[in-house]
């Protein structure tokens, strides 16, 4: 019987153990992505300061996007998406370059509309899907994305964090 009691006890405890750990890791990748966004979003203010040689008043809130994806190297970038976000095959044309077979030239865009972010396919040959949970779809038309939406852009699946920022910080 008192064996009974320790290994419940055990488990109990690597269970806590595994779920701070993955708190921990979540939080720490968080803190990474809006150390980038501010990083990023300062350096874009001190550039518009020093052309217009005046420091405009900034405040409320930008939407922002981390897209991290699974490949090798297991890499997540920071995006701004104010001005489109391109993500195709050729090197010059995107902002992200996916050297892929199965990716378009130009395959889609991320983009803001309306305060919130979104996905359209640029006529790729294979097509930009979402998936959504357990809902996967492909996008015909401009569609709204959320937090934990992953994108397949040929072969590649793109996790996507869609996050605001306050602008009062910088």
């Amino acid at each position: 019987m008192m064996w009974i009691i320790v290994i419940t006890a055990a488990v109990f405890a690597a269970g806590g153990a595994a779920i701070y750990v993955i708190r921990s890791s979540r939080k720490a990748e968080m803190q990474k992505y809006y150390d980038a966004a501010y990083k990023m979003i300062k350096e874009n203010c001190l550039n518009n300061a020093i052309r217009n040689q005046s420091v405009p008043a900034y405040g409320g809130l930008k939407v922002m996007v981390y897209l991290k994806w699974k490949d090798r190297q297991k890499q997540g970038f920071v995006f701004d998406p104010e001005h489109g976000i391109r993500i195709g095959r050729s090197p010059g044309e995107n902002e992200i370059c996916i050297r892929d077979g199965a990716v378009s030239g130009q395959h889609c865009v991320i983009f803001v509309s309306g305060g919130r972010l979104a996905v359209q396919d640029l006529n790729s040959a294979n097509g930009t899907w979402i998936q959504r949970g357990f809902w996967k779809h492909a996008v015909e038309t401009a569609e709204f994305l959320c937090s934990g939406d992953r994108l397949a852009v040929g072969t590649l699946k793109i996790q996507v964090t869609v996050f605001t920022f306050d602008m009062a910080y910088i």
